[in-house]
């Protein structure tokens, strides 16, 4: 049946019915021009794009991180080639069958492969997720055997990060891991990408951008099956810059040898630079254990343990200083002019205030009548309740707060505590209760609401060292170009505060902590040196959780300081008989002094109060009881 017209507005000539329809024609084509114009021109990027997904595929390539070693280029760090197993999940067609092999070759759970592959197959379908790494020979053998019902599946040489000397140092290696999605939003910015390893702890997370270099792929097209036919293109991956650290691995390992099984931290600077030598916190852990993913029970064990070996006790975690504090109250009262280098206490052994009694816990017996040199060299308890309550708490807190406590020392690890200097406005505003005299009584010995961290109280010994200079502690040392091995930086020493102290009083105060180490009587003379002056404190503070913990800080030599170290010992007993020990040792190594032989103090023990002095000084009036802090 022929086409007709309507009748009406389209009636009339032939000519008329032609236009009409050449007119429908061409708007028709228009359509279709206008239309394959937008898919074809301006939207061919997209197209092009989702066309080569189907039919590429870029294997990306992980980058080696840059390697670590320490000063004298021993390698802390590097890595060993590992064959790992990826899967894309866009070339998977029978989701199921392919999961199940994979399972049973793998004698992994399926539930786990399912849970892995899941959270990529609906958002980033041609992206590889890794299924697993350490692929064995006898495996890959058995994958290849299948490879025909795998596909999406393919094995690849990746680089794995390895730590030759294991617990060595591990807590200022750190350890690296996958990135997570908290991590993945903050750093996307920067270059992050899903899959990517980053540095979760130690100079791996802090120098991340230094060593994570940058990853290269593989560009490979693959048939409808999603099976690899032919490489198109290949971009190297660039391995990150090699990280030259302050550390002295040697040291290190002795500092880790001496600590044996006791828990606690040690650290050794050198004062004139910050350089940290040697960073011990015990227990420590093995970084090889997270290379690959930590298994959730390994984890667990590890978080749950009560040593908690992933604290890094030199820098996070926060003690009682005990009477290694003493130097600080001393300084405050010198400063303060409440008492002068002559001024004696009459200590009995315990002291009452009002219807308190503190004991002196160097000497239960009592020292006698004491001045101020004697109190630090025996370390009297008894002198500095009596001086804590003249000097009052405000001035003990400025002069704390003057060499850094409170404050982190900015070291280059992550997870540095702050510590805590109380005041009364502190107690207030945290514990809804007013500043009592006994909180000044045991603040001056270093207890009660005092926190530091033992990088801290290093800090206060170093710049004792330096006359009140104190340099940022710090593990960078030089980052060094991967391919030419020159110097491309140079960590230059960081001045972190000058402590304003008056002339007379420092030197009254380094002259007294040598004679802790020279003096007979001292309690620090376990660290005395033939032929070495050697400046200190011990300290041994209360531990809720078992007995006193050991500290002891010192510097050598006293005239031209080159070490400071920094010893604690968790529940050791007194800091002169158990930290004492292990600092001498370490300051005979790095100075090139003979070494002594070496039994290692028994945690716990003490040694017998030494006798006091012949001859005591004229007695004075004491601070009169009741007197407010």
């Amino acid at each position: 049946m022929a086409f007709k017209f309507p009748r009406g507005k389209f009636g009339g000539s032939p000519e008329k019915k032609m236009g009409v329809l050449f007119s429908v024609v061409t708007l028709a084509f228009a359509g279709i021009f206008i239309k394959l114009f937008y898919l074809q021109i301006l939207n061919y990027p997209f197209y092009r794009n989702l066309s080569d997904t189907n039919s590429l595929r870029l294997i990306p390539q992980r980058a080696p991180r840059g390697i670590i070693t320490d000063r004298n280029n021993e390698v802390l760090a590097t890595n060993v080639p590992t064959y790992s197993l990826f899967l894309v999940p866009a070339d998977v067609k029978d989701y199921s069958s392919s999961l199940v092999r994979l399972s049973q070759i793998l004698e992994e759970p399926l539930s786990s492969l399912e849970n892995l592959v899941e959270s990529r197959r609906q958002r980033r379908r041609f992206e590889p997720v890794r299924l697993q790494s350490h692929l064995d020979p006898d495996l890959i053998a058995k994958i290849e055997e299948n490879r025909v019902h795998l596909p999406g599946v393919y094995i690849q040489m990746e680089p794995e990060r390895y730590y030759p000397h294991g617990e060595l140092a591990s807590h200022v290696l750190g350890y690296i891991g996958e990135i997570d999605e908290d991590e993945l939003e903050r750093l996307k910015d920067r270059g992050y990408q899903e899959g990517d390893l980053i540095g979760k702890k130690g100079v791996e997370k802090t120098y991340d951008q230094i060593l994570r270099g940058e990853n290269g792929g593989v560009e490979v097209e693959v048939d409808a099956s999603g099976v690899q036919r032919r490489t198109l293109a290949y971009r190297e991956p660039v391995q990150g810059q090699t990280l030259k650290l302050t550390i002295d691995w040697k040291l290190q390992q002795l500092a880790e040898d001496l600590m044996g099984n006791q828990a606690g931290a040690i650290i050794v600077t050198n004062p004139q630079s910050g350089e940290v030598l040697a960073l011990v916190s015990h227990p420590n852990f093995d970084p090889n254990d997270f290379v690959s993913g930590i298994s959730y029970k390994d984890w667990n064990d590890l978080i749950k343990d009560k040593d908690h070996p992933l604290e890094n006790r030199a820098i996070q975690v926060q003690y009682p200083p005990g009477s290694i504090f003493k130097v600080i109250t001393t300084l405050a009262a010198l400063e303060d002019n409440v008492i002068d280098l002559n001024k004696v206490f009459l200590c009995t052994g315990i002291f009452w205030y009002k219807t308190w009694p503190y004991r002196c816990w160097a000497k239960t017996t009592g020292h006698g009548w004491v001045n101020l040199e004697r109190a630090i060299i025996e370390s009297c308890d008894i002198f500095f309740y009596q001086v804590g309550l003249l000097v009052k708490v405000d001035q003990i807190y400025r002069m704390a707060r003057k060499f850094g406590l409170g404050s982190r020392t900015q070291i280059d690890l992550d997870g540095e505590a702050s510590g805590l200097v109380p005041n009364p406005r502190w107690k207030e505003s945290t514990q809804h209760m007013p500043w009592f005299p006994g909180d000044t009584i045991h603040m001056s010995i270093g207890q009660g609401y005092v926190l530091t961290t033992p990088i801290q109280m290093l800090d206060v010994i170093s710049g004792l060292a330096m006359d009140g200079k104190i340099f940022t502690p710090h593990l960078l040392y030089r980052v060094v170009d991967r391919n030419t091995g020159r110097t491309v930086f140079e960590a230059p020493p960081e001045f972190l505060r000058e402590v304003d102290l008056v002339p007379k009083d420092l030197a009254f105060l380094k002259t007294t902590l040598e004679k802790v180490i020279s003096s007979p009587f001292g309690t620090g003379k376990n660290a005395r040196m033939k032929g070495v002056r050697v400046a200190g404190k011990t300290g041994s503070a209360e531990n809720p959780n078992g007995d006193t913990d050991g500290w002891f800080m010192a510097y050598a030599p006293a005239e031209d300081p080159k070490i400071a170290v920094l010893v604690l010992v968790e529940n050791g007993g007194e800091g002169g008989f158990v930290a004492a020990p292990i600092a001498k040792r370490l300051m005979e190594v790095e100075l090139g002094q003979e070494v002594t032989p070496w039994g290692t103090p028994t945690p716990g023990a003490g040694v017998p109060a030494s006798e006091t002095p012949s001859g005591t000084p004229i007695p004075t009036a004491s601070v009169t009881p009741g007197a407010k802090p």
